[in-house]
């Protein structure tokens, strides 16, 4: 035997030593797996504790976080979801608007996307974006509102002559507002220690909101007119008041535009409407038209 594998060619050797090895070899891989390749991979996980929701004034900052786990290395973007801008990916930012600014925090996980001044056009849906096959995101709703004063319920106001009008004007106000408002009658302040007498104002600020009360007692037809009311860094609002002699019905209290609008409506149809009566019987046809006339 010895002989004989003495004969062999050196290739032949070489060979038969190549085939050993990679029987060895699969016969190694196909025994129990390594410990590490048996842990399954899981996919990073977004902290849904972080609020999602947020609502500013116009020209605050806002500040959406996006916290997210187990990342291993993945990359994260904000996206605007309105027109599908990339704002950043990771802490790099790609906008030339310098009010936009993302940061993160390797402590806590946090991509942080703040809008410096906040402006009416930035509400919208902001997407945190991981790069994962299929993609992850959470949607974070940004609402920017314009702070302005309003006076409730209609327009114009009738009435009537001796009793107290009294309006109401509310407005969400920045934070470093004052909790000040004027008064104005057809362009005129309004105090309680005018000429006019009979006015007292009451003005409550709870937070952002505010609230001024106007009264004035035994209005008379001078005081019809316009009533402003402006507080503090907010564009103002306005009512018109209209003074009456009689009783006012309740269907005055509309916007006076509406209330025009459903008299004329109601005057085409009584000047177009005709009633028809027909009456039949075996020897006369009795055709009687009533029309009714406004003068």
């Amino acid at each position: 035997m010895m002989d004989l594998v003495t004969l062999l060619p050196r290739r032949f050797q070489l060979a038969t030593l190549l085939l050993l090895v990679a029987v060895h070899t699969c016969t190694a891989n196909t025994g129990k797996p390594k410990k590490e390749s048996s842990k399954l991979w899981t996919p990073p996980e977004f902290d849904e504790s972080v609020p999602r929701i947020l609502t500013v004034m116009e020209g605050e900052p806002a500040t959406l976080q996006c916290v997210v786990s187990k990342l291993r290395g993945r990359s994260v973007s904000w996206i605007r979801q309105r027109d599908l801008h990339v704002i950043s990916a990771n802490d790099l930012t790609f906008t030339t608007d310098g009010r936009f600014k993302v940061a993160f925090d390797n402590d806590t996980s946090a991509f942080t996307l703040r809008v410096l001044k906040a402006l009416r056009n930035d509400s919208g849906v902001y997407e945190c974006q991981i790069n994962t096959r299929p993609k992850l995101s959470r949607a974070f709703n940004l609402t920017v509102v314009v702070p302005a004063a309003r006076i409730p319920g209609p327009k114009e106001l009738f009435i009537k002559s001796g009793s107290t009008l009294v309006l109401t004007c509310v407005a969400h106000l920045h934070p470093n507002a004052l909790s000040t408002v004027e008064w104005t009658h057809n362009k005129t302040p309004l105090t309680i220690t005018g000429a006019r007498g009979g006015v007292s104002i009451h003005t409550e600020k709870a937070g952002r909101l505010f609230s001024s009360k106007l009264s004035v007692v035994r209005v008379a037809p001078q005081d019809a007119g316009n009533y402003t009311c402006r507080p503090d860094g907010v564009p103002p609002a306005s009512a018109t008041v209209i003074i009456v002699d009689e009783d006012v019905p309740a269907a005055m209290h509309h916007d006076s535009a509406a209330r025009r609008g459903h008299f004329t409506n109601g005057l085409l149809h009584v000047a177009l409407h005709t009633h028809l009566v027909l009456h039949s019987s075996s020897s006369t046809f009795h055709s009687t038209c009533v029309a009714a006339s406004l003068l």
